[in-house]
């Protein structure tokens, strides 16, 4: 069967409406680096204060406590993804993208849990060269542990 677009006729069928609808909040949905920063610290918040008292949130939308946590942690990891994949040259923007790696690679079990620390840490090292950075490992992370 052949359909029919602008583009003329075509063997498969193009996207159809469900994924045009997400194509389109895609792009309306672009936030800036300040604003996915932002959304992970908040969501990274949320993850650690539901772990200190999961009994409170037990049957919250039908999950456990720790269920819960574990949705906030995606969703700060989905936050620090996004932002990851933001190449810049700006320095300012390079500084969130260090905080993100560095506030990932304290969590408990992180990098076995997810890529997401591996993926700011890439893009990191990444925009340190577009921005004339040299990025130096530390032996171990500075400052308070989150």
């Amino acid at each position: 069967m052949t359909n029919q677009d602008k583009g003329g006729p075509r063997d498969e069928p193009g996207p159809q409406g469900d994924e045009l609808a997400l194509y389109a909040r895609a792009y309306r949905g672009v936030l800036g680096a300040e604003e996915l920063f932002a959304r992970f610290q908040a969501h990274m918040s949320h993850a650690q204060r539901i772990e200190a008292a999961p009994d409170r949130y037990d049957g919250v939308h039908g999950l456990a406590g720790h269920q819960i946590a574990q949705g906030a942690r995606m969703a700060a990891r989905r936050m620090a993804i996004l932002l990851a994949e933001i190449p810049t040259e700006d320095r300012d923007v390079l500084m969130l993208k260090v905080s993100v790696f560095e506030t990932l690679i304290r969590v408990p079990h992180e990098v076995a849990n997810s890529n997401a620390a591996i993926m700011s840490e890439a893009a990191m090292q990444a925009d340190g060269e577009r921005a004339g950075v040299v990025l130096i490992p530390l032996d171990r992370p500075t400052g308070p542990a989150h």
